[in-house]
């Protein structure tokens, strides 16, 4: 029995600056430091990531806590 494949969620430089809440040339720079995990693909010789391999190297390094990007608190559930 074949399951689903989960559903990539490729995302650049600049999504991850968006996504974390920090500036573009922060991405760049720890992409240039390699501290960003390897990159999954490569789309227009950009590196791209999946999101959730980012976002756990982000939640590991302390660069995303549970309050989400900068510390800022994550609406309440409704």
């Amino acid at each position: 029995m074949l399951r689903p494949m989960p559903k990539a969620d490729p995302v650049g430089l600049a999504e991850i600056a968006e996504r974390l809440g920090v500036q573009r040339q922060t991405a760049k720079d720890w992409k240039q430091r390699g501290l960003l995990p390897p990159p999954q693909w490569t789309v227009s010789r950009a590196p791209a990531w999946d999101w959730p391999d980012i976002e756990k190297w982000a939640r590991r390094t302390g660069r995303l806590g549970d309050t989400g990007p900068r510390g800022l608190r994550k609406p309440a559930a409704r």
